[in-house]
This record gives C-alpha cells, structure tokens and sequence, in this order.
C-alpha cells in the first residue's frame, strides 16, 4: 500500500522521462564482418574480440564478408570492424558503394582487426591486433578520422595501385600462393620475373596533361608494398592522388625505387615525376595488369579518379615511419 502511494505521489512528467534519459547512453552496436580465407586470420583471435567488445557491453555479432558484400544492409550496426586483410576491406567499402541508402541512415564508422598479408590499410589508420584499443575508442566517442579512397573504373581502392613491372609481379601470385608463401609470394614472383622483364609503353593523362612512362604509381596512402613510402605527401585524408611516373622501369630502375623507398629517398632518380591529381587515365598498347591494394583489379586502359564521399574510420592517425619523424 506505502508503495502505491508513492507511486501516486510522484509527478507523471518524472516517470515518462525515465524510458528515455540520456544517462547512460547505449553502447555502439559492433559487425565483426571477417574473411576466413585472409592470410593471418585466427578464429581465435576473432573469438577474442567479440568476448572483449562483448564485455565492454557493446552487441556484437560475427558475419562473414561475403555474406556483408551481398547484402549490406541486412548487417547494419554502429560500427563495423573488418576482421582480414586489403582485399577485404576492400570488399567492404564497395559493397557499401553500391548498396541501396537506407534513410535516415546515420554513417557507417569502420575499424579494422589487420589480418591479411600485407596489411596496408591497417598500417595507414594505425590499428592493430589488440581490441583495448577499440574499446576504448567506443567507450571515449572518438572521432571517426575521415579518409577518402579511390575508383578504379568505378570500383573501390584504399591505398595504391600500379601499372607496369610491379603490377605484372603481383599477376603472377595465386591466392594459394599468398595463403601459403604470405609476403614472400610477391618475392618469389619477383624472381620469377626477373628472366622476361616487362617495360610497358604507357600513355598517361594526369587532369588532362599527357605523360609517357614504363610504370605508373597511383597513391591514396603514404604505405606501399608493406611500412615503406614511395611519396610522403600522399594522404588518405586529403581527397587527391599523388601520382609517380618513372619514363624508364628496367632493373635496375626499379631497384633504384626499391632502395629509395626501403633505405632513403636520396636514392630517387632525378628523371621520375610526381604529381598531385583528381584524375588519371593509362591506356598501352597491350592490356597491362593493374594491381590494387596487392590484387589485380583489371587491365589497361583504365581510369582512376577520387571518391566524393569518405570512410569513417575509428583508429588512431596513422603511425609516421622512423624516416618521416626524422
């Protein structure tokens, strides 16, 4: 009976208010969305960062990336955090690229479990392989760092592609190469190559200047090929491309490249070119390969240009290589 009088006693505009106070706020909701064919993945490494997310309260639910590239939007949640490697983030921006808009539809904030081969996006947002760093994120309301990607004929890529004697090496690795070599695929493809090496004529358009070169590089991000550069004011925060022409990719050209990038950049060959750009189309004589992200993508000719909307991504900025913080 005491109870009943209070609850007449109290004022109806206090009870209404309790369904809907602002304190405490509902945890993110969390799509582990994971590839179990990537080259490092761990089933239980996924378990351990859906116990830990599951912990920190936050509804977390596992769904393979294919199942999420077909249909997206069956898989809505506050976050989704993509548990593989380039290729599957990959997979996962453009299933979002072309999926139906759903409104009122807040964005899509990513994060990333890095377990794929090279793992270049992973090294571009600084995320790694322990999922406190996730959590606390969530728990602190980070701002999603914003990144745009590029189009390959339409379709998505994060960080890099290439066309002429780097992408004919990526050409020759299989996926059950990659599975079973992991980086070192790209190494031995590279011997492989060494005794018929390609030099492409490559005509090139950058914003409507025409170029000539052996080996086009289009960067959206500082990392290629794993924690090395190639140009250090390539950005994926920045909506341009920074684009590198070398007129000339023998051998030893392409050594060259290597030990600017690996050792110092004093190894640079006055003749190439860099560029910043919105556009650029490569067309050849024969049908090249382009690899994207550590994957064909297709052949010459081919047209890049930039995406108009970007990709949240809650990570840390990305981490500054020794050369860089020098």
């Amino acid at each position: 009976m005491a109870d009943r009088a209070l609850a007449r006693q109290a004022p109806a505009p206090l009870l209404s208010a309790l369904p809907v106070a602002p304190s405490p706020a509902r945890a993110p909701s969390v799509a582990l969305v994971y590839n179990p064919h990537a080259g490092n993945f761990c089933a239980r490494t996924l378990e351990r960062w859906r116990a830990a997310l599951t912990a920190a309260g936050h509804a977390t639910r596992l769904v393979d990336s294919l199942d999420y590239a077909r249909a997206p939007q069956r898989h809505r949640a506050d976050v989704v955090c993509i548990v593989g490697g380039d290729g599957t983030a990959r997979l996962v921006v453009e299933a979002e690229l072309h999926a139906p808009r759903i409104t009122p539809a807040p964005a899509v904030r990513h994060a990333l479990l890095p377990a794929g081969t090279v793992n270049l996006i992973a090294r571009e947002t600084g995320c790694g392989t322990d999922p406190a760093g996730l959590v606390a994120a969530l728990a602190q309301h980070d701002a999603p760092a914003l990144q745009y990607h590029g189009l390959l004929d339409g379709a998505a890529f994060l960080c890099c592609a290439s066309v002429g004697p780097d992408s004919a090496v990526v050409a020759r690795v299989t996926p059950e190469a990659k599975r079973r070599w992991g980086r070192a695929a790209y190494g031995l493809a590279l011997i492989a190559q060494l005794w018929r090496w390609p030099r492409p004529a490559l005509a090139v358009t950058i914003d409507g200047a025409a170029h000539r070169a052996e080996a086009v590089f289009v960067l959206k991000g500082r990392f290629y090929a794993g924690p090395w550069t190639l140009d250090p004011q390539a950005d994926l925060r920045c909506r341009e491309f920074r684009v590198l022409l070398l007129p000339r990719a023998r051998r030893r050209d392409i050594a060259r490249l290597a030990l600017a990038a690996m050792v110092s950049p004093r190894f640079a060959d006055p003749a190439w070119q860099r560029f910043s750009a919105q556009t650029v189309t490569v067309t050849g004589q024969d049908a090249v390969p382009i690899q994207a992200d550590g994957d064909i993508l297709g052949h010459t000719p081919a047209r890049f240009s930039l995406a108009t909307a970007p990709i949240a991504f809650l990570s840390p900025a990305a981490r500054q290589t020794t050369r860089d913080q020098a």
